[in-house]
């Protein structure tokens, strides 16, 4: 999107900073992962405890009426015996959590816990089974509310370590919110750059008044287009950023989707022969299927094609010369029906021709336009209907965006909407995104706390 933002990435620990409606909604949760090779192995064998993403002492979920992690015990040296623990509800490791920090999160009541298992590690191993924690919404807990699941590593053989054998698991209860869904049907478009930000985020916007979610649709930006050398196939190839976060649907994007949100994985050329605009008819049925695929596998909504950084210059055997985006979108469509389609209108995918006799607007759903693009475009993609053309695009890190005209425009003249590029804790326009939802829905934006990357 005219800038490089393919730089792939090591994995850091991050920080969540989450806020609801609780007393506690001010303060920050350090959520810290286990570098286990790093590790200081004392003389005598330790247990410790993590979640399935790793963290240790702390981590945060949000839920959708109920919710469920897993969670394993961990030894320093490998086992010579099979040891037996137990994992309980323990409302003193929350008191001495909130002592320590001088904070005052309230526990879930432990009669909507439910912990399922018995961790055991087996001789030789350093680290046990699953153990499954449940929980559940009720009537009585607050709307957006965070509450804290205290946990202890029990066992009468094995020495635990007394730091890292509690656990205190951040729930924020999401039941009672609204969905996303606006009463006019325009929609907000979030394209996040993955390596940067984490998701949630998207879910710290809401309506004043109403309280319905901000953001309609998160493009995942972005998983690639290569080439294969040996195989001489094009691949869709995710970076360890954009892997985490389908690996791990369930804490990052599943919550999205439970309140309307479309979750969309864009799909960038990445410095390789292979481009959405230069495979030949085979070669767009083949990574349509590839794409297929992916997006039942982590259960997406569609698939976003933007026409940036391939190396098509040469001619390449099995390659066409350029402009075939069209039979992409057409395979691709074909392929899914019942998932979105959209293009970003840039490069290759400006203008779309007809294929098979379907017109563009027939395979496409959505056209996004460049920033500081608001003209129509019915003539970029025929059959298109106003409801699918996105105008006046934000880029958050430079600060562009259109007057307050264009977004009162886009929503007299019927368009479907806009799309906020690169939001960030780092770099939140607020006075932009009012600008959008006082001309879209006549309210203003709230933000209620931050969600920044954590992996």
């Amino acid at each position: 999107m005219n800038k490089k933002f393919l730089t792939i990435i090591k994995v850091a620990i991050g920080i969540i900073l989450i806020a609801g409606l609780t007393t506690a909604c001010s303060n920050s949760i350090n959520v810290q992962g286990v570098d286990e090779e790093n590790y200081s192995t004392p003389e005598k064998q330790l247990a410790y405890l993590t979640d399935k993403y790793g963290a240790s002492m702390r981590d945060s979920l949000l839920f959708n009426v109920k919710g469920a992690t897993n969670f394993y015990v961990n030894v320093t040296t490998a086992s010579t015996t099979k040891q037996e623990y137990s994992l309980s509800y323990d409302a003193t490791v929350l008191k001495a959590y909130n002592d320590k920090n001088k904070t005052n999160y309230q526990a879930l009541p432990e009669d909507l816990v439910t912990i399922e298992g018995t961790p055991v590690v087996e001789a030789g191993d350093i680290k046990s089974n699953p153990i499954s924690v449940k929980y559940n919404t009720a009537n009585n807990l607050e709307k957006n509310g965070i509450y804290a699941i205290p946990l202890r590593l029990n066992s009468a053989q094995n020495q635990i370590s007394k730091e890292k054998g509690e656990f205190v698991l951040f729930v924020q209860d999401i039941t009672k919110m609204p969905n996303c869904h606006k009463h006019n049907g325009l929609q907000v478009i979030s394209c996040m750059e993955i390596n940067d930000s984490n998701p949630l985020y998207n879910l710290c916007f809401t309506l004043q008044g109403t309280g319905q979610y901000f953001f309609d649709q998160v493009i995942l930006f972005s998983g690639n287009i290569n080439y294969n050398l040996e195989t001489q196939e094009v691949y869709n190839y995710n970076n360890e950023n954009i892997s985490h976060v389908l690996q791990y649907k369930e804490k990052y994007l599943e919550p999205l989707q439970q309140k309307g949100m479309k979750v969309i994985l864009g799909i960038l050329g990445n410095h390789d022969r292979a481009a959405i605009t230069n495979l030949s008819v085979e070669g767009c049925k083949h990574f349509a299927q590839e794409l297929k695929a992916k997006v039942e596998a982590y259960n997406l909504d569609g698939v976003f094609f933007d026409d940036e950084y391939s190396n098509t210059g040469g001619s390449y055997p099995g390659f066409v010369s350029g402009g075939n985006a069209s039979r992409l979108c057409y395979e691709t469509k074909k392929a899914m029906p019942n998932k979105l389609v959209q293009v970003y209108v840039y490069g290759g995918t400006t203008n779309l021709y007809s294929v098979e006799g379907k017109q563009p607007g027939e395979f496409v759903d959505c056209g996004i336009h460049d920033y500081g693009g608001t003209s129509d475009l019915s003539n970029n993609y025929p059959g298109m209907p106003k409801s699918g053309m996105f105008l006046g695009s934000v880029e958050c890190a430079r600060n562009y965006a259109s007057p307050s005209s264009v977004y009162d425009r886009i929503k007299s003249e019927g368009y479907g909407g806009t799309m906020v590029f690169g939001l960030d804790p780092k770099r939140t326009p607020l006075e932009v995104l009012n600008r959008i939802s006082q001309a879209f829905y006549g309210a203003n934006v709230v933000q209620t706390g931050i969600y920044r990357k954590d992996w």
